[in-house]
């Protein structure tokens, strides 16, 4: 991502990511594929962390204990990490800590903001109060030339070249459902559901410590989990049911996740999965001290995403993505529904679980009318496609 130039830096900035990209003026002059380009966009943790007293990380006793964005990589080991991060509920609440991060992002790119134009995504319907603190970071702080906010959808949008349509941009701190008229982001037809991925994993997390270890200070190993292991049910309650059989009678969704130790290698910092049929037979007088911790997940592996369509199992009074989808189209002019309908744009992280575009797509044909066909569409890394569409 080497400067060449004046140029265009892209931020999508998520609640748990950053997806960063660089658009040079050649690029740009060229029409570059979005595959092809020489500076594919990388991701960053948008966070700072502080690791347990006990690290001795030479990282952290140079930053004053805490690690910024993607130095907790160096860490030997990811356990008790306490994070503070930028955004809460979807919105940037903490300034200095968003200059940090974003700081490293633009060290770690080699992009140098006084010489570059910036397009940084913003939620929808954003306040004018936290508008304003986005321009006193990006001129004040950093300098730019100039720059352009934008939701996620309008980005999407831009990267699938849709005219009319419809973005659902499901990610970490909630999910928007967001028509597309004439190439506009239409904010007056939009729905959100206030649940993301953070929710889900926070889920996963008090079920695990109830039923087993306490991994309430494990958010990074729970999250991993949860992206490996976790995938949407075509058909909910008789799968939920196979999940009661014990492992030799047919229960198909049962697995271990291993989780890391002290002494675990680099690779497997945030654990890793196995079949339950593999767990290692303890050998009589072995201290229990040598037997690697490991989680048992079974019906949550469904229950965690079933989460999305039925916010009410976790006490929110709100509609699934399904139906917010359904009222945001019903509410625009009926000679544009169909329209609409026949183009329908996946993205975010959520939107990676296996099964989820099949799944909602089945739940949206029993509420959409049945003269529209629902077509949906989907990159193959769904997390990028906002940050892709300025190339």
């Amino acid at each position: 991502m080497a400067l060449d130039g004046k140029g265009i830096i892209v931020l999508d900035n998520g609640g748990y990511n950053i997806k960063a990209g660089y658009v040079s003026p050649e690029e740009k002059s060229r029409g570059c594929d979005v595959e092809n380009v020489s500076s594919p966009p990388e991701v960053f943790p948008n966070a700072v962390a502080k690791p347990p007293k006990k690290s001795s990380n030479v990282v952290t006793k140079r930053n004053g204990g805490f690690l910024v964005s993607a130095e907790l990589y160096d860490l030997p080991s990811y356990s008790g990490l306490f994070f503070r991060r930028p955004i809460e509920r979807g919105y940037v609440k903490e300034w200095d800590l968003q200059k940090d991060v974003w700081k490293y992002v633009f060290t770690q790119s080699k992009v140098d903001p006084k010489e570059s134009c910036l397009v940084v995504t913003e939620p929808i319907a954003l306040p004018g109060s936290l508008r304003r603190g986005m321009d006193e970071l990006v001129f004040e702080e950093f300098g730019f030339a100039s720059y352009h906010s934008a939701p996620p959808a309008a980005l999407v949008a831009r990267y699938f070249d849709m005219t009319d349509g419809l973005v659902l941009d499901s990610g970490f701190s909630f999910s928007h459902a967001v028509p597309i008229l004439n190439s506009g982001a239409q904010q007056q037809y939009s729905r959100r559901l206030d649940l993301g991925g953070k929710v889900l994993t926070n889920q996963l997390k008090e079920v695990v410590s109830f039923r087993s270890w306490n991994m309430m200070d494990e958010f990074l190993v729970i999250n991993a989990a949860k992206e490996e292991l976790c995938y949407v049910a075509q058909d909910f309650l008789p799968e939920l049911e196979e999940t009661r059989l014990p492992l030799n009678e047919g229960n198909k969704t049962m697995i271990d996740y291993v989780l890391p130790t002290h002494v675990s290698d680099k690779e497997n910092r945030l654990g890793y999965s196995r079949p339950s049929a593999l767990a290692p037979a303890r050998v009589k007088g072995e201290p229990s001290q040598q037997v690697q911790p490991t989680l048992t997940l079974n019906s949550e592996r469904i229950s965690i995403p079933e989460a999305m369509f039925h916010p009410t199992d976790l006490g929110l009074h709100q509609g699934g993505l399904h139906e917010i989808i359904a009222e945001s189209i019903a509410a625009l002019p009926k000679q544009l529904q169909g329209r609409v309908y026949n183009n329908i744009v996946l993205s975010g992280g959520n939107c990676k679980f296996p099964g989820f575009e099949k799944r909602l797509m089945a739940e949206l044909r029993a509420l959409a009318p049945e003269e529209f066909d629902l077509v949906p569409t989907m990159d193959k890394d769904p997390e990028l496609s906002a940050v892709k569409g300025v190339r």
